[in-house]
């Protein structure tokens, strides 16, 4: 099927999507699960037979990186957000108050996906969302709400 635009104003707008991106973007730390390591102090601790004097240490290693993202703080969600007040809308969506969207690059979706927890302007959130993608004319970017964890 013929495309209205050529390949070079694909990039072109793509380029200027991603100009947008960059410009208003900030880090923002996300946290994984934490890699935890095992480590016994004897070589003949069994633990289904039980060592009475024996113990298994576990340590935890935090993980945590740096992406860059744009930030939307939404003092309210309300219907008018999401409807028509003219029409009589079916849609039951429920934003609660102090939810923040957060719009990521596609390449840092890998990142960002089993995280647990973000953290940016002194504050962690936990993820409340599935990841949504989008962009002009492929997947550019990926978006999700988070909440304030206090």
């Amino acid at each position: 099927m013929a495309s209205l635009l050529t390949t070079a104003e694909k990039d072109t707008l793509n380029s200027a999507m991603l100009d947008q991106h960059d410009t208003f973007a900030r880090a923002i730390t996300v946290y994984k699960d934490a890699v935890q390591t095992v480590s016994t102090p004897s070589k003949s601790f069994n633990s289904i037979y039980g060592n009475a004097g024996a113990t298994t240490s576990i340590t935890y290693a935090p993980q945590s990186s740096s992406v860059n993202a744009r930030v939307q703080y939404s003092h309210q969600f309300d219907q008018k957000l999401f409807h028509d007040e003219q029409s009589d809308s079916q849609l039951k969506i429920k934003m609660d108050e102090g939810t923040v969207r957060i719009k990521i690059k596609a390449a840092d979706f890998a990142v960002v996906k089993e995280a647990k927890r973000v953290e940016f302007d002194s504050r962690t959130f936990f993820i409340k969302s599935d990841f949504r993608g989008h962009g002009l004319f492929d997947t550019q970017y990926y978006t999700f709400y988070v909440q304030p964890s206090e």
